[in-house]
């Protein structure tokens, strides 16, 4: 029986078959957050924070981002962190439009002053939350801060192309585009729920690490706004669903936690810490679409996590 609460999902996304609705949403696309400095610096000192207590280093580490959105900011975060070299993997090329020389110099500003990282009265979306917002002075090596914005203005200023210490791919349309065993970081904000492909996107990344390089993934796992109900998309039938996607390039591919394990170990990566977000509210399992009926009570309940994980060692 067809929930009334998913007319306007289903009429949005058949509307995308319409060449000039398809139009609309075309020129409207964006994802959303990665346009604001604040935003690319909180969610990259978060990121950074969680990854030194595992153990991981920034300084002269080359870090990769799995679809960084409306801007690079947070890979230019990275570089004024202390990354040697930073490349951003997305599917549209939602960065092509930003200001990144206005983000560069906000971010500039905010690693001088050795700002707090922007916290959940800001940001009440951003995960991971922290014990402490005080800067990281401990894991960040200020003392050649003034050489670094010098050579990342010096190549903002020419095409991201391979070359300089940042590289901007959209689309990116094979493995093959970064070479194996070449970054020592890969990380990714809210970007694993839209992955079709998700095992080869796991292999794939995996590929890119080096022997015991890490990655950070935040992961949603709700509905983003197609239902009422945070785990609402697992209500729609396979049918239904096609028709919510419509033409779009990317919408949610549905997995739950336990799949991005999966994807994980297949890849040859090693669990460092799961830190969940757990929900149990929601439609009741009775009211999920048959092929979600299976989940595991751990599944129903995660409606977020970051991943932390290990490649090998």
């Amino acid at each position: 029986m067809l929930q009334v609460w998913k007319l306007p999902h289903l009429l949005k996304g058949m509307g995308t078959h319409l060449p000039i609705l398809d139009k609309l949403r075309i020129n409207r696309a964006a994802t959303g957050g990665s346009n604001s400095a604040r935003y690319c610096y909180s969610v990259w000192l978060r990121h950074l924070s969680v990854l030194a207590s595992q153990g991981f280093c920034i300084g002269n580490a080359e870090v990769g981002e799995l679809g960084p959105g409306d801007s690079i900011g947070t890979g230019l975060a990275a570089l004024l962190s202390g990354a040697k070299t930073y490349v951003g993997l997305d599917l549209v090329p939602f960065s092509a439009t930003a200001d990144l020389l206005d983000i560069f110099q906000t971010l500039v500003q905010m690693f001088s002053e050795r700002e707090a990282i922007p916290d959940e009265q800001e940001f009440p979306g951003i995960r991971p939350k922290l014990k402490s917002y005080v800067f990281p002075h401990h894991l960040i090596d200020s003392s050649n801060l003034a050489l670094r914005r010098g050579y990342i203005r010096d190549q903002l200023k020419q095409p991201l192309t391979k070359g300089g210490p940042i590289t901007y791919y959209s689309p990116w349309n094979s493995p093959a585009i970064v070479a194996a065993g070449t970054l020592d970081l890969i990380f990714s904000q809210a970007v694993l729920e839209h992955v079709d492909d998700l095992r080869e996107t796991y292999i794939a990344m995996s590929a890119w690490l080096k022997p015991g390089g890490y990655m950070s993934h935040v992961i949603d796992f709700g509905a983003h706004h197609l239902s009422p109900f945070w785990n609402g998309h697992w209500a729609y039938t396979d049918f239904e669903w096609q028709m919510v996607r419509g033409r779009r390039e990317f919408l949610l591919n549905r997995n739950a936690l336990s799949k991005h394990l999966e994807c994980a170990h297949q890849a040859g990566l090693r669990v460092l810490e799961i830190i969940h977000r757990y929900d149990d509210a929601g439609l009741p399992l009775q009211c999920l679409a048959s092929r979600f009926q299976d989940l595991s009570k751990d599944d129903r309940r995660t409606r977020g996590t970051v991943l932390l994980l290990k490649k090998g060692v």
